[in-house]
């Protein structure tokens, strides 16, 4: 028995804590003994064929593994549970979403599936000893059923979290012809967007005071710029304490503010000392 049981540890432990009805099969563990584990609370059934062992913390990674296992041969984590993996979807977490690369229909209570013929094998990869899709892909799964401006975040958190770069969208884009949704991904890469409320109190200041708007979390050489006015050759960053409160983060702002030779307002600038900001903006925007 115990050698049996640490074949199954160590199994479930490459998996978060996960292991399969086949796994176990395999390890030795017959039907019968499946039972009594189940009863004795040694597994914990999760999904159709797959257990946690033990009393497993229930974490994003295991989740949406077990998600994967449940599905199949072939299944990767995609759509929203990738993105939310991969650190692009900065909502709440979604409910574990797999792609099968088959057109049997299979349901999983809840488990989101999506089955397509093939996946392209430079579409999937394994992160963290989970199968996924990529980056590119993510993007392109997500465009039909997410509003643009929620396809233009997740494009710029793709570039800042991953350099995901146009080029390899298009790549992606052209492995997959037939998939809805190209052009609708092709304009969130070239449009603007706000990340933050002090963006957006930065842009209702120019608006009230009738200010040439910038660009805005656009590709300046390299970077990522807040606000940029190309007529003007123009960047000005908008700082807040919360995302330069390490070190790292200030020697990053501060060796891009150098490549890009912009100025800087905070908080304060923008929503306590508001007047003597745009006296400011009036002079450098005219």
């Amino acid at each position: 028995m115990r050698p049996l049981a640490a074949t199954v540890a160590r199994i479930a432990a490459r998996q978060y804590g996960r292991i399969t009805h086949p796994q176990l099969i395999a390890a030795g563990v017959d039907a019968d003994r499946i039972k009594r584990w189940v009863l004795d609370g040694r597994l914990r059934r999760e999904h159709q064929g797959v257990f946690t062992l033990g009393h497993t913390g229930q974490t994003p990674r295991g989740i949406y593994l077990a998600a994967a296992l449940a599905a199949g041969s072939g299944a990767v984590v995609s759509h929203r549970a990738d993105a939310y993996l991969m650190g692009i979807w900065p909502w709440r977490m979604p409910a574990p979403e797999v792609t099968v690369p088959t057109v049997a229909h299979r349901r999983r209570p809840g488990i989101v599936i999506h089955r397509v013929r093939t996946i392209d094998p430079l579409d999937v990869t394994i992160q963290d000893g989970i199968p996924i899709t990529i980056v590119p892909r993510i993007l392109l799964d997500l465009a039909p059923t997410i509003t643009p401006e929620q396809l233009t975040r997740i494009c710029h958190e793709a570039w800042v979290r991953h350099r995901t770069r146009p080029e390899q969208i298009e790549a992606c884009i052209e492995r997959n012809p037939h998939k809805p949704g190209a052009r609708k991904l092709r304009r969130a890469l070239g449009s603007d967007v706000t990340l933050s409320m002090l963006e957006d109190a930065f842009i209702a200041l120019l608006k009230t005071h009738d200010l040439a708007l910038p660009r805005t979390n656009i590709d300046r050489d390299g970077d990522k710029v807040d606000c940029h006015w190309p007529q003007l050759d123009l960047t000005i960053e908008l700082v807040t304490y919360r995302y330069h409160a390490t070190r790292h983060a200030f020697e990053t702002d501060v060796a891009r503010r150098r490549r890009s030779n912009h100025l800087a307002y905070t908080y304060g600038d923008v929503t306590e000392r508001g007047a003597a900001t745009i006296a400011d903006l009036r002079r450098l925007l005219t």
